[in-house]
């Protein structure tokens, strides 16, 4: 059966450990599902942060949202990910994703970064083995050996493995290979559509069941009951993350082309400042849910209508994240999803 719609929170690995560990608190204390929490660029490393948040709290799965097997061996990241999953007693949720844009802009990107599909699919198959305790596969981008073992006992025998997807090819793969999907930054309820039609013709074609797979993503979100301040907290992420994506996150979007060229071609050339200054309420109505909590309750029931299974209230939460939150559980959720 198809995994239940629920509601999580995804963070950012920009803020302070301990802002981190208290947001994941207050999630778990309104009945949140989950957490997800990254890791990009020279930030804090994620297995350390998300250790912090198991310590710290008791029924939250924890989203390991993601991990780049170009920086840590699959064989590393399964250790990492057997050991969280034991400390936090079976409730990790292990991620991973190639993440070339991040690779290339430090200067990181190796001979192996040139196959970027093979090496994920070879990464979510090593992983798999070592964790479930199987043989792992013949291996030409990672070595390792197929007796290759986690030294330990595992507290699960399987923990779910995602993939960070963007693009046609890497969707498909992880349906044909994971056990779900975590869509990433300014996701549209129209490229949330298209990206399960892609993981689902994937896993058809791998004679998997599509309705035995998980999408979860980042939902752009802000809610309070000032409205105005609600959006307005959205423009510069939107801003940055037009001009970063890739395109089809914008092109199976809706939004008109024209409109985002512009916001790519000033943040390019002025800043993402002036790119904020661009960004129209048509704009935030398509890659946000951003209002007061009856606009944000209709825009997630639109969100799960596209085939989301878990919503990770991203990024901005509201103006203010500890009362937007409070309103987030108690208010919209009930709306949502019941």
């Amino acid at each position: 059966m198809r995994v239940l719609p629920r509601l999580g929170l995804g963070l950012s690995n920009e803020i302070p450990i301990a802002e981190t560990v208290e947001l994941a608190r207050q999630a778990e204390e309104l009945g949140l599902s989950e957490v997800w929490l990254p890791e990009s660029g020279h930030g804090r490393g994620l297995f350390t942060v998300a250790a912090a948040v198991a310590a710290a709290t008791q029924h939250i799965r924890i989203g390991i949202g993601v991990v780049n097997p170009f920086w840590r061996h699959p064989s590393v990241i399964a250790m990492e990910a057997g050991a969280l999953d034991e400390m936090s007693h079976g409730r990790v949720l292990l991620g991973l994703g190639a993440a070339l844009w991040t690779l290339r802009a430090l200067g990181e990107a190796d001979s192996r970064a040139e196959r970027p599909l093979s090496a994920t699919v070879e990464a979510i198959k090593i992983v798999r083995g070592l964790l479930r305790g199987e043989a792992l596969p013949e291996t030409r981008i990672f070595p390792t050996v197929p007796v290759a073992q986690l030294d330990f006992q595992r507290t699960r025998q399987s923990i779910p493995v995602y993939v960070g997807a963007v693009n046609a090819r890497m969707l498909r793969a992880a349906g044909a290979h994971a056990d779900g999907v975590e869509l990433g930054a300014i996701v549209s309820p129209g490229y949330a559509r298209w990206a399960w039609q892609q993981i689902s013709a994937g896993a058809r074609a791998a004679g998997r069941d599509p309705a035995c797979l998980d999408l979860v993503s980042n939902v752009l979100l802000s809610v309070d009951t000032d409205a105005r301040a609600a959006r307005h907290a959205v423009r510069r992420v939107l801003a940055y993350y037009i001009r970063r994506v890739e395109p089809v996150v914008l092109s199976t979007s809706g939004a008109d082309s024209d409109e985002l060229q512009h916001v790519r071609q000033t943040v390019l050339e002025a800043g993402v400042d002036a790119g904020a200054r661009l960004i129209t309420n048509s704009q935030i109505d398509t890659f946000a849910a951003a209002g007061a909590p009856d606009h944000v309750a209709e825009r997630l029931r639109t969100y799960l209508e596209a085939g989301l299974q878990g919503v990770l209230a991203w990024h901005v939460v509201g103006p203010n994240p500890t009362r937007s939150l409070q309103l987030l559980a108690e208010v919209v959720r009930p709306r949502v999803f019941g």
